[in-house]
């Protein structure tokens, strides 16, 4: 294994580990608080700096940046028509800065997995009566799946 493997190996154990406890909070609480994101968003952009080093690609770490910021301005929009919180636009910057440092296709790839799986769980819920129309679902630990399934099959042979 070479030192871009096992960075991006180690990146997404600690995005998986703040996404374990991000998504319990959110499951719990209905929100993704401030600090948390924001440790993990910490953690992620020294991860993503120290790809981009190792590479000698600086054009990483902007292609990264460039994905955290389309995430957040994508969900800031479904926060602005509604239905996103604020906590999911923020926590988008991590997703997006977490996935850009494998490709565009996966930053593609890893929220729209997040948004299939919610859509799975709230029809299921919808169709058995756990949910109604108007039931708040907690999407933080949604995106982490989505984010998490596309990152770790991206980084981790599967043989």
């Amino acid at each position: 294994m070479d030192i871009q493997q096992a960075l991006l190996i180690a990146m997404w154990v600690w995005f998986g580990g703040w996404a374990t406890a991000l998504a319990v909070v959110d499951i719990r609480e209905h929100r993704l608080p401030n600090r948390m994101v924001g440790a993990c968003l910490v953690g992620t952009i020294a991860f993503a700096g120290a790809l981009a080093w190792s590479t000698a690609d600086p054009w990483l770490l902007v292609q990264a940046g460039a994905a955290s910021l389309a995430a957040v301005v994508v969900f800031g929009v479904g926060h602005v028509i509604g239905g996103m919180g604020m906590g999911d636009v923020k926590y988008a910057a991590v997703t997006g800065l977490a996935l850009g440092t494998i490709g565009w296709a996966a930053v593609w790839w890893g929220h729209l997995l997040g948004f299939m799986l919610a859509g799975v769980v709230v029809v299921f819920g919808l169709l058995t009566g756990k949910l109604h129309r108007r039931s708040a679902v907690p999407f933080g630990p949604f995106m982490a799946a989505g984010a998490g399934i596309v990152g770790l099959t991206s980084v981790v042979p599967i043989a």
